[in-house]
C-alpha cells in the first residue's frame, strides 16, 4: 500500500531542540529508504516542511512509521492512499455509469 505524506510545521519548535530534531529527522529519513518503506522523502522549498512516499503493508504499519516522525508534534501532517491512475479513472467510470443508468430508470 503506497501512501503520500505531506507535512508542514505548525508550531514552533523549542531552539533548544532543533540539533536534535534535525538529527533525527535526518537518522528518520536514511533509515526509512534504507528499509524500503520510503521510496522518496523530500523538504518543501522556503516552507517549513516536506513528505514522502511509504510503501507498507499496512495502515497499520503506516502508524507505527508515523509515531517516530520527529517533527510530529510539531506538525500538521495529511496522509493520502494511492492508487494506480488507470485503475481509479475505471472505478469511476464505472461508478458513474452505475449512477447514470439509475438516474435513467426514474
Amino acid at each position: 500500500m503506497r501512501y503520500l505524506v505531506v507535512s508542514e510545521q505548525n508550531s514552533p519548535i523549542p531552539p533548544e531542540m532543533a540539533p536534535g530534531l534535525f538529527a533525527a529527522m535526518k537518522a528518520f529519513s536514511a533509515g526509512s529508504i534504507a528499509s524500503g518503506k520510503a521510496e522518496q522523502t523530500w523538504g518543501f522549498a522556503g516552507v517549513q516542511g516536506g513528505g514522502a512516499i511509504l510503501n507498507v503493508e499496512s495502515p497499520e504499519e503506516l502508524d507505527a512509521i508515523m509515531a517516530e516522525f520527529p517533527f510530529g508534534p510539531f506538525s500538521r501532517t495529511t496522509i493520502y492512499s494511492l492508487v494506480d491512475l488507470n485503475r481509479s479513472l475505471d472505478n469511476a467510470s464505472k461508478a458513474f455509469g452505475a449512477m447514470m443508468g439509475g438516474m435513467a430508470a426514474h
